[in-house]
């Protein structure tokens, strides 16, 4: 397939420069990073050039025509990095096609990319329509244009276009998700591509409700086996699993394939810092962060930044009062887009957490000797009501952002907070820009993977 990734953020940039109200055509240049895995390639968005407005040519409201020499700064990066160029441009009067003019345009432009950069990689040119919709399609070095099969939206509302294919589900047994969602949602559900990091208590149950969603395809991610103390939360684990030491990832896909809803797995018995593992989880097209770990929020953080995916992280705290009795319980959904605030810029987690879970996975024998990380490894109580009060917030909050049902806009909620002791759920916000993850936004592939030594090429 081929696609195009924006964040919220390009895409509300965009839609404000090409629509600026006087009805005539705008255009825009996305610099763009580049995903490919088996017959994919993904072009996520890392940077906009909006053309002014006065610097056009000519402005009509069926044309545009605007100097290309202005893009040459675009060609320097491009050629640096093997980044790819897609050309943005509005219908203002609506028309889901390319005129004439836009083929001779596309034509003429890509032809000299091409000559530009010797690669033997496609570029774009994209249509965006009043409302926000776009859709567009690749130009190769032979200069035939295929079209893009899907453009996604990681903003505060998830957005697909998929022009590749009709949705396939059977509506027997997504009754009751169709009379709740309508045919429109169950559709994108049927064709999305979802990963899963942790596979644990809120993991799960994560995992089960997808399934009953009827989400095309996991990916799940967990290097661990079952064991007797996972059994009060882990839904499907059997005694006779933790006695055989079966893995987690095990348990989920043969839980998947029970039910019967078609839903496909791809499963990693491995910590989420294995190059395979991050290439599988950068086609998808959503992640859940279902860790407790530093180092495995760190990873899913990088993941969505560099792949322009959006990120739900859920956390968990129950601590005892040691004599029997709850001191606290609380859960967190934190929604993470591209570009925005991180995981990291809220203090979820620190750089210095994820050094220690880092060395406490590499080198066990000198974690333990190690007094932070052994702090860091203490285990707190869980248990299968608070997860699951968490994980099915997490997925209702996603649900909320594919089919917006809430009297609250998304944009206004980037983290619930539940506290059960004080009976409390809220929304957060976090409208700061992560200062060390934003200059990754869309960077796509890159040696090493995610800039991260460990992901070097073996």
């Amino acid at each position: 397939m081929n696609k195009l990734k924006l964040s919220g953020i390009q895409h509300k940039l965009l839609e404000q420069h090409l629509f600026p109200g006087d009805g005539k055509e705008a255009v825009a240049i996305a610099l763009c990073g580049r995903n490919t895995w088996e017959n994919d390639h993904t072009l996520t968005v890392r940077e906009l050039m909006l053309i002014p407005h006065d610097a056009c040519i000519e402005r009509k409201p069926d044309l545009v025509r605007w100097p290309t020499e202005l893009i040459n700064g675009l060609l320097a990066k491009a050629s640096e990095r093997n980044y790819a160029i897609v050309k943005i441009h509005c219908h203002p009067g609506g028309g889901e096609f390319f005129s004439k003019y836009d083929d001779y345009s596309d034509q003429e432009l890509f032809s000299s990319v091409h000559v530009w950069l010797q690669s033997d990689q496609p570029h774009g040119s994209c249509i965006m329509l009043p409302g926000g919709r776009m859709f567009g399609r690749f130009f190769p070095p032979d200069m035939d244009p295929q079209g893009i099969d899907m453009i996604s939206i990681a903003g505060s509302d998830i957005k697909q276009w998929i022009y590749k294919g009709n949705a396939e589900f059977n509506e027997q047994l997504h009754t009751r998700n169709l009379q709740a969602f309508g045919k429109k949602t169950v559709a994108l559900l049927s064709q999305m591509r979802i990963g899963v990091i942790g596979c644990s208590g809120t993991g799960s149950i994560v995992i089960e409700q997808l399934k009953r969603l009827g989400v095309s395809e996991l990916v799940l991610i967990d290097p661990d086996k079952i064991d007797t103390v996972n059994l009060n939360r882990i839904i499907g684990s059997t005694l006779r699993d933790a006695v055989n030491s079966v893995t987690k990832t095990e348990v989920m896909a043969r839980e998947i394939q029970k039910v019967g809803f078609g839903t496909k797995v791809i499963a990693f018995g491995t910590d989420v810092t294995t190059r395979d593992a991050v290439k599988t989880l950068a086609q998808c097209d959503v992640l859940f962060g279902c860790v407790d770990s530093a180092e495995g929020r760190h990873m899913a953080d990088l993941i969505s930044t560099f792949y322009v995916l959006p990120l739900f992280d859920l956390g968990v705290r129950l601590q005892a009062d040691g004599e029997g009795g709850i001191a606290d319980i609380f859960g967190t959904v934190h929604y993470v887009q591209p570009g925005g605030s991180s995981l990291l810029s809220r203090g979820v987690y620190s750089m210095e957490q994820v050094r220690a879970d880092g060395s406490r996975r590499v080198n066990k024998e000198e974690a333990a000797k190690d007094r932070y990380l052994l702090a860091a490894n203490e285990s707190s109580p869980a248990v299968i009501s608070v997860n699951m009060l968490v994980a099915s917030s997490s997925v209702n909050d996603f649900l909320a952002r594919i089919h917006p049902y809430r009297r609250v806009p998304n944009v206004e909620i980037d983290c619930l907070r539940i506290s059960l002791a004080d009976a409390l759920s809220y929304p957060d916000r976090y409208p700061d820009p992560c200062a060390y993850l934003s200059r990754y936004v869309g960077r796509g592939d890159m040696e090493p993977l995610l800039n991260h030594a460990e992901l070097s090429t073996p």
